[in-house]
């Protein structure tokens, strides 16, 4: 017996290193291929850069000649700065002179004095042209002129076309140097997914293993709970304390065992109880999540729901029940025994009532915020400042750039969430939570404060998410229009206790649920 528990326990030990060599493979992975297609966007870019730089450069050469061509000498541009300053002066003396009279003339004086005074200004400009017409008399470029200019340009414009050859050339080079890079990076990644298949195999062969060794410890258990229930002699507490705890292992395998065969169950809770003292805030809930679809818990105002959100994120540890999860890895685990910072490691990601964001950073440092789970490089190499890191900085930008896109947010990118409508914000905390390439995300009340155009819109989001990024929806929500238009399945709960389970449709029927919410009705 002792022997066989070492061995389950040895056996355990070496899963759970499959399982964390899986997810350190799979980041991997998703960090070269972004990589990649980084490579592969600078690559395509580079010549058209280099190119938009050297024409910018070769315009600024030429355009003093082109004006000297155009019949613009430096003794006109001289005359037009000289006429140019001589106006801006007028222009605030005429000002000062206003001001000044403003203050002892009436309207009427202060219109004729005005008109006097510009007359007289007119006068002294006509002057000072004829001045600077003296001065910097227009002379027309002669025939040597003419060709010295123009070989300036014929210059600039070989300077220009070398330029672009170099580049040329550079790009061709830097092309092959992507192409060997692209071939290593896909030789790579095939060899990651190797290795990732085999683990799979792996994980998947422990799961069979398990579930045949947890049939039988389930008949040992109910032995046990037989004989313990036969044994009168025992203290009544005592008797009940261990029966109790005989239930939950049974209840456990039972539940892990539910969704280790039935693959399309993607949570499955299970008697699960939180009692704040004498509060039953959740009192033997049950219920299933399925791969893929949009799972709405509803419930009046104090029903548990958000507490069964913090239950599963372990935010609050639950008085009792089991709660299984299928996690990225497809690898089964009990969320009990996980802790608060693991649950986004698992594939869980969740948004809270009130808008949760970092003000001080923009949109886009908010979502690299939340993709610390998806780090590949260490502690060292961001203190550092590596290559790697800077790398992988890129990557991750790009991954949030496309985020906001999808979700039509990405106008707001690089500015602070201060000031931004409501409804966007609700959409960054969305995109926030795709950032941590989730297979589940819980959503508490998303529609909460918007008005019914954002809760329209705010429906199709969620429904893009679930549809474009396969990703398990389950929300919380009282505004029963967006939960009855979007959710698959929907759970009914009041005082912590279910009262329906079905599709909308049979929801709205269900009468306890109708009692629940609008209350018994007296003619009855």
């Amino acid at each position: 017996m002792a022997l066989n528990k070492i061995k389950s326990l040895l056996a355990a030990k070496i899963h759970g290193s499959h399982v964390k060599k899986h997810r350190q493979l799979v980041l991997r992975t998703h960090y070269l291929k972004g990589l990649s297609q980084e490579n592969k966007l600078e690559d395509e870019k580079r010549l058209e850069a280099r190119y938009q730089m050297i024409e910018t450069y070769y315009q600024e050469a030429i355009a003093p000649y082109q004006r000297q061509l155009s019949g613009i000498t430096k003794l006109d541009d001289q005359k037009t700065k000289k006429i140019l300053k001589f106006d801006e002066k007028a222009y605030w003396a005429r000002r000062r002179y206003k001001t000044k009279q403003a203050k002892t003339l009436d309207e009427s004086k202060l219109e004729a004095s005005l008109a006097q005074y510009d007359q007289r200004k007119r006068d002294e400009r006509q002057a000072y042209l004829g001045k600077l017409e003296e001065k910097y008399p227009h002379v027309d470029l002669n025939e040597a002129e003419l060709k010295q200019l123009q070989s300036q340009i014929d210059r600039q414009t070989m300077l220009r076309d070398a330029r672009k050859a170099r580049a040329l050339a550079q790009q061709t080079k830097k092309h092959a140097q992507f192409l060997k890079l692209k071939t290593t990076i896909a030789k790579k990644v095939e060899e990651l997914k190797q290795q990732i298949k085999l683990l799979s195999e792996k994980i998947e062969n422990y799961n069979q293993q398990k579930v045949k060794a947890d049939i039988l410890r389930r008949e040992e258990l109910l032995q046990a709970h037989k004989g313990l229930e036969a044994n009168h002699h025992l203290p009544l507490h005592y008797k009940q304390k261990k029966l109790d705890v005989l239930a939950s292992q049974i209840d456990l395998i039972d539940t892990t065992n539910l969704v280790l065969e039935d693959k399309t169950i993607h949570l499955a809770v299970s008697k699960l109880k939180m009692f704040f003292g004498g509060v039953k805030a959740v009192n033997d809930l049950s219920f299933q999540v399925k791969h893929g679809e949009i799972f709405g818990l509803i419930g009046p105002n104090g029903a548990g729901k958000t507490t069964v959100f913090n239950c599963l994120t372990q935010f609050y540890k639950a008085t009792g029940g089991h709660m299984i999860f299928r996690n990225k890895e497809n690898n089964v685990v009990n969320l009990l025994t996980k802790k608060t910072h693991d649950i986004i490691h698992e594939g869980i990601a969740r948004s809270f009532q009130n808008v949760e964001l970092i003000w001080e950073l923009t949109v886009i440092d908010n979502l690299l915020v939340a993709a610390h789970s998806l780090l590949v490089t260490n502690f060292v190499e961001h203190m550092l400042h590596t290559k790697k890191m800077w790398r992988e900085d890129r990557v991750l930008r790009t991954k949030g750039m496309n985020i906001l896109q999808v979700l039509g947010i990405a106008e707001y990118a690089f500015r602070s969430p201060y000031g931004l409508p409501y409804g966007v914000l609700k959409k960054i905390e969305l995109a926030r939570t795709l950032m941590t390439n989730p297979s589940l995300i819980i959503l508490d009340e998303p529609a909460a404060g918007l008005n019914d155009a954002e809760t329209m819109e705010l429906a199709s989001v969620i429904k893009k998410i679930n549809e474009e990024f396969h990703i398990t929806i389950f929300l919380v929500e009282h505004d029963m229009g967006l939960v009855m238009s979007i959710c698959d399945t929907v759970c009914a709960i009041s005082f912590g206790k279910m009262i329906g389970i079905g599709t909308p449709q049979a929801i709205q029927n269900n009468p306890e649920v109708r009692t629940a919410y609008l209350g018994e009705d007296s003619d009855e």
